[in-house]
């Protein structure tokens, strides 16, 4: 199955974010952000889905890298995942650390 620009297999989604699930030793500033290219996110919107919106996991592959993974969301508030049907889990950021802001408005 050809799968979209930034789409996973659904078993590397399962398998990522329930290696975020099962970490004990993250603390939490491990992961402070996630950079998402505007044209990946426009690429997503651009389809005719029915997402009302989306919903992020976080994940972390099998090489250890951070990562969020994005689902749509119909009217009912339930991820769309069905590759069946073109609902795919998207993998489409770079996490901070790696691609932080220099400007750190959080901060106090």
């Amino acid at each position: 199955m050809d799968l979209p620009k930034h789409a996973v297999t659904l078993d590397q989604a399962q398998s990522w974010i329930a290696n975020w699930q099962s970490r004990k030793d993250i603390p939490g500033m491990s992961i402070k952000a996630n950079l998402i290219p505007a044209q990946d996110v426009n690429d997503i919107l651009m389809k005719d889905t029915g997402f009302t919106e989306y919903r992020g996991y976080n994940a972390i592959n099998d090489e250890g890298e951070f990562k969020f993974l994005l689902v749509g969301v119909n009217a009912s508030g339930n991820d769309m995942v069905d590759y069946e049907k073109g609902y795919y889990v998207y993998d489409m950021t770079t996490p901070c650390p790696s691609v932080c802001s220099l400007n750190r408005w959080w901060e106090r």
